[in-house]
């Protein structure tokens, strides 16, 4: 699950910093500039590249039809667009495209690439801090109790066959399956070899969170025995 951001910003970053050592795969990150692509390598898994977000012969470095994630998040939003574009073009499974002007947003969406406007999410996210604050606390990645996360059901088979309704444990509750397009939240939903399962959990099992999920789908096959 190889993830390409490009594009030098404070965003992309941030991004890059969230998401290495979290990705089953290569975090490519592409820098315009020798010295910030310099220092990117330094920085653990990443690996960076030093290139312009639409210098195509750079783009073709890396595998785009085996990426799962494409991020253009330069400070330039033409040079965004035309990046998302091309690596749709070649193959990327989830495309993103930073821009500054909302009348980007429906023509981009409508080509399969989605906008990210960093003020409005960050607007958004503050709306609901203020709003529904204890909502904002269980999702926050910084100072929540709880964590949320996405696995895949194949790699814990005792999970594959149980119910949604019965993976509750202590400290985690699987909330939801999502299988190709859709997500589920239904107590009947079955897990199946490829759904992916979204789990919160209390951060103090961070370590043990394999135990507890093997745990919990022990506790759903005696509630199933009639």
């Amino acid at each position: 699950m190889n993830v390409v951001i490009v594009g030098d910003s404070v965003f992309s970053w941030e991004l890059a910093m969230q998401l290495r050592g979290q990705i089953r795969g290569r975090l490519y990150f592409v820098l315009p500039d020798p010295e910030k692509a310099m220092d990117a390598s330094l920085e653990r898994d990443i690996v960076a590249i030093r290139g312009d977000v639409t210098d195509t012969k750079v783009l073709d470095q890396i595998d785009l039809a085996d990426c799962y994630a494409f991020v253009a998040g330069s400070r330039e939003e033409e040079g965004n667009v035309l990046s998302a574009l091309y690596a749709l073009n070649r193959g990327a499974s989830k495309v993103y495209a930073r821009v500054f002007e909302a009348k980007f947003v429906s023509m981009l969406e409508s080509l399969g690439v989605t906008p990210i406007q960093t003020s409005h999410t960050a607007a958004a996210s503050m709306a609901i801090s203020i709003l529904k604050p204890a909502v904002a606390d269980l999702v926050s990645l910084t100072h929540s109790q709880f964590a949320l996360e996405e696995i895949r059901a194949g790699e814990f088979p005792e999970l594959v066959g149980c119910e949604l309704g019965n993976l509750q444990g202590e400290h985690l509750h699987i909330i939801a399956v999502a299988r190709g397009n859709e997500t589920r939240l239904s107590y009947h939903t079955r897990v199946e070899q490829d759904s992916k399962l979204i789990i919160i959990y209390d951060k103090s099992i961070r370590r043990r969170l394999r135990q507890e999920l093997r745990a919990v789908a022990a506790q759903a096959a005696q509630r199933a025995k009639p």
